[in-house]
């Protein structure tokens, strides 16, 4: 009788493992039908990239403050090998500064594209800001080409984690760090969560005194600020294959932001309002990209369109972006098996991109 038990145990375990083993081989023959992982390859790749970091103040009478620093898109390197990519880029000095005024700022951005599991973290400080629209609110008698506001300073502080559903069809990697490449049409369903710090300061109201004052409420003149901003938003992405290698990628995420206002606003006379309250709003992100990826060449274009809106009383609101766009195009270089064999133990680690500008 015990023989039979153990023998029954034993071919109960042993189907059980056989089960589980070709379970874990149709996953991998799944994913590989789907997704080409080159992440041995060297990729490295010249890119020119546009940061976002302006801002809008919306007034009650159809008028609009767009507010622009005066940077310019950054030239770089990308150097990307299994798990970590390093890219530096190049901003050159501050063009027509004499109408523009004059933008210094820091922008740091950490990133993560795993297979299930990816995240930004990002740190964009700017000093320096001119009104982009000067002429169409200040009118065409304003003496300069710009408003300038030297004094105008940001701080923006965040991070985005999402993760991806359906990832054993579905390359994240392939658009947007592309060690992957996504050979068939496949898409998934994806959840979104996102923490963020922005602060506004400056000597005076960011509302130009040559304006109405009636065109503004007082909530909107503010002069500085703390937002604190809490997101989540489910989404969906899917990349299109033609022709093998090209590519294009949507995805949208849409859901709800808690935020936090702390500010002060100047009166008509000179005075301060203090404003202390809890929002509760509407919030979408997207990221998209296009582009040709072989296991040699790789070119492209893709981009992160994030923006924040700050509500300030019945009818204004403040929009600021921490998006960014980037042209790109590279090369996927084989290096000797000497030393694959080394970096391949490399992959257990999470993706990780290191970018300044």
């Amino acid at each position: 009788m015990k023989k039979l038990i153990f023998f029954t145990l034993f071919i109960f375990v042993s189907f059980n493992t056989i089960k589980a083993q070709d379970s874990i081989k149709r996953k991998q023959h799944l994913r590989e039908y789907f997704v080409y992982d080159i992440s041995e390859k060297l990729n490295v790749s010249l890119y020119f990239l546009n940061n976002k970091s302006d801002f809008s103040l919306a007034g009650n009478k159809a008028i609009k403050l767009n507010y622009s620093p005066n940077d310019y898109g950054a030239i770089g390197l990308s150097v990307r090998l299994n798990w970590l990519g390093i890219a530096f880029g190049y901003a050159p000095k501050n063009l027509q500064e004499n109408f523009k005024g004059t933008t210094t700022y820091t922008n740091l951005k950490i990133s993560s594209y795993g297979k299930k599991l990816g995240f930004d973290i990002y740190y964009l400080d700017y000093s320096g800001f001119y009104l982009d629209n000067s002429k169409e609110v200040l009118g065409s008698n304003f003496p300069l080409r710009h408003y300038i506001r030297q004094d105008l300073n940001t701080l923006t502080i965040g991070t985005n984690f999402y993760y991806i559903f359906n990832h054993k069809r579905y390359s994240y990697r392939s658009t947007f760090i592309q060690n992957e490449i996504q050979k068939h049409s496949a898409g998934s369903f994806m959840i979104n969560g996102s923490l963020n710090y922005f602060n506004i300061s400056a000597d005076s109201s960011i509302v130009p005194k040559e304006i109405d004052v009636m065109k503004f409420s007082p909530e909107a003149k503010i002069k500085k600020g703390d937002f604190y901003n809490l997101s989540i938003m489910p989404g969906y992405g899917h990349t299109f294959v033609a022709f093998k290698h090209w590519y294009l990628t949507l995805s949208v995420y849409a859901g709800i932001n808690f935020q936090q206002q702390y500010y002060t606003s100047e009166l008509k006379d000179y005075r301060n309002e203090v404003y202390n309250q809890f929002e509760f709003i509407p919030r979408a992100m997207a990221r998209a990209g296009v582009g040709y990826n072989s296991p040699r060449f790789f070119a492209g274009i893709n981009g992160v369109f994030d923006v924040y809106n700050l509500p300030l009383g019945k009818n204004e609101h403040i929009s600021y972006s921490v998006g960014s766009a980037s042209a790109y195009l590279g090369y996927h270089f084989n290096l000797p098996k000497s030393i694959t064999k080394h970096t391949d133990k490399m992959k257990v680690f999470p993706n990780i991109n290191f970018q300044k500008n």
